[in-house]
């Protein structure tokens, strides 16, 4: 990789985000362990569905799970993005609060709408105030390192809540399979690190530059793939990011491409694509896109990787992660702090702030 790209990492990324996401595959085989410890603190029991109370890089793990399981998970899984949990819940769900800090205002408070109810609670964190709760009230918790931006704990969140889900007996998978995961992401990390030659999440990045970012990506594998590539974007590179999926998107979105040229040439179109997206996503996707690509200043295909299905998401995430990075050295910008949601958060704890 050129000496450029060298140089920008050293003037712009001094907290080491590249460390970070050069790191997952490490911490998805240290999550492992920490799973395998906790997995005997969850009793299989009867639940109709998962709930997963989480906001951002916590959050994101549930909607990987899902992904990645598909048909080996036995019941609905729904992410909850908010402070209000489902009233169903409280019967025999089984609830997962997920905040790294452990001081996520939003998991917190669904955390004390369902403490007095039936729900099966289960706590991911780091510690915080959720740990000190689910201690006083006696729920499981599955503490994860500390001590990183909650999007670089991804996979301590994701490993630790696919064993909870096994344990409770809603989900069948191998560890086998987290093994590949970690060895798919490590080579993914390696083809595009910066010594690498043709890296493909640096010529993504060159794509993407001064660019509005469209990510596309079929239901069924890598809609949480596909949120997770707007979310690095935007938090890393600091750019705005979309993200949509087939076929719904054929069905609203697609009539958006007829907006204003000067609105659109700007917008570049990342089709993330994987092999089990199925016949009728696929000709949605190709069909789709042949539509609009004419109105997109470019379209970026993006295939999975070789491996099962937790590799492949797992993998392609590591993909988006690099890109984002990369593209905020071409932003000039440092991609580990968040100011605004800094600002937000303490404006929200006082409003005179």
């Amino acid at each position: 990789m050129s000496e450029a790209i060298g140089a920008r990492i050293r003037r712009h990324d001094p907290s080491d985000m590249y460390g970070r996401i050069m790191a997952l595959g490490g911490q998805i085989d240290h999550a492992l362990a920490i799973a395998a410890r906790f997995e005997s603190a969850i009793e299989p029991a009867a639940c109709r569905a998962v709930v997963v109370c989480g906001m951002g890089g916590s959050a994101i793990a549930g909607d990987l799970a899902r992904d990645a399981l598909g048909d080996r998970l036995g019941v609905p899984l729904l992410s909850v993005r908010d402070d209000a949990p489902p009233a169903w819940a409280r019967d025999d769900a089984l609830v997962v609060f997920s905040s790294y800090s452990g001081h996520t205002a939003e998991t917190l408070a669904a955390y004390e709408r369902l403490r007095d109810g039936a729900a099966r609670r289960v706590a991911i964190t780091s510690g915080g105030e959720l740990a000190v709760r689910c201690q006083a009230d006696g729920v499981p918790v599955c503490r994860i390192p500390g001590g990183m931006p909650p999007r670089t704990a991804l996979g301590y969140s994701l490993v630790t809540l696919l064993a909870t889900l096994r344990a409770a007996g809603v989900a069948t998978y191998d560890d086998a399979e987290v093994r590949e995961a970690a060895e798919v992401v490590r080579q993914v990390c390696a083809d595009n690190s910066v010594e690498a030659s043709g890296a493909l999440a640096l010529s993504i990045a060159e794509e993407l530059r001064e660019c509005l970012p469209v990510v596309y990506a079929a239901s069924r594998r890598l809609a949480g793939t596909a949120r997770r590539w707007a979310g690095q974007l935007a938090e890393n590179a600091k750019t705005f990011a979309h993200h949509a999926l087939y076929p719904e998107l054929n069905h609203n979105e697609i009539v958006g491409w007829n907006a204003p040229a000067a609105l659109l040439s700007q917008a570049v179109i990342v089709s993330l694509e994987d092999d089990d997206d199925g016949d009728l996503a696929r000709r949605q996707r190709d069909v789709g896109l042949e539509l609009v690509a004419p109105a997109a200043r470019g379209v970026v295909r993006v295939s999975t990787p070789a491996g099962g299905p937790l590799a492949r998401v797992l993998g392609t995430v590591a993909l988006g992660d690099l890109v984002s990075f990369y593209l905020a050295m071409f932003n000039g910008v440092d991609p580990t702090p968040v100011e605004r949601i800094d600002t937000l958060k303490q404006r929200l704890r006082d409003p005179d702030a």
